[in-house]
């Protein structure tokens, strides 16, 4: 008869069934909390929960029967000193599953598998003490300033004068400059008043140094 022996078998053999639990159990104790699939998360919570309570007795055998199954004298230590006492005053309930909708491909249930006490703090807790102390150490290292720089800071800035510049003056032209200027106006005047191709011919055979 099978009475109360129900057991999933999650599409394994047996061996390969059991490793797989055993190290999402391991990997539970190691984090205290782990991502797989609903299915396998209700098998792993089973031996989870079956080991905690040998932790609470801390005993010899206890520890034999624990070593026996997660082969890690580290891990077994962790169990008794740090997992355990955290669930003295629980008597069931030690673990929890939290379903995280559909995997997408295949449809899988996924869920989170974790301690109901955890000694880890979340992710939001650690980044603000990492702030904290981030800001506690610059504020440390900040060089204090000397009395009265706060009203240099709060007076406004001078306006600095622009230095003015000097306009040299232009020097006269010489006698020649003003003979050739009187010249290129007689010669204009000459021409405005001729009318059409003279007034045209008179411009362009001008000196060069005349205009």
């Amino acid at each position: 008869m099978r009475h109360r022996k129900r057991r999933s078998r999650l599409s394994m053999m047996t061996s390969r069934r059991k490793a797989t639990i055993i190290n999402m159990v391991r990997g539970l104790f190691e984090h205290q909390r782990i991502h797989t699939i609903h299915a396998r998360a209700k098998e792993a919570r089973r031996l989870a929960e079956s080991l905690i309570t040998l932790g609470k007795e801390d005993t010899v055998a206890a520890r034999r029967k624990v070593y026996s199954v997660l082969n890690d004298r580290d891990l077994v230590g962790k169990l008794f000193k740090e997992i355990a006492p955290l669930f003295k005053n629980r008597t069931s309930g030690y673990t929890r599953i939290i379903p995280l909708g559909f995997r997408r491909g295949d449809g899988a249930s996924l869920a989170i598998l974790e301690l109901t006490e955890t000694t880890i703090k979340p992710l939001k807790a650690q980044k603000k003490k990492k702030e904290k102390a981030k800001a506690e150490i610059a504020h440390t290292e900040a060089p204090k300033e000397p009395a009265g720089a706060e009203e240099k800071k709060k007076a406004p800035p001078e306006k600095k004068e622009e230095p003015k510049i000097k306009q040299v003056p232009k020097s006269k032209p010489t006698l020649e400059e003003e003979r050739k200027q009187e010249k290129a106006k007689a010669e204009d005047k000459k021409a405005s008043g001729q009318k059409g191709f003279m007034k045209n011919i008179r411009g362009l055979f001008r000196k060069r140094g005349d205009r």
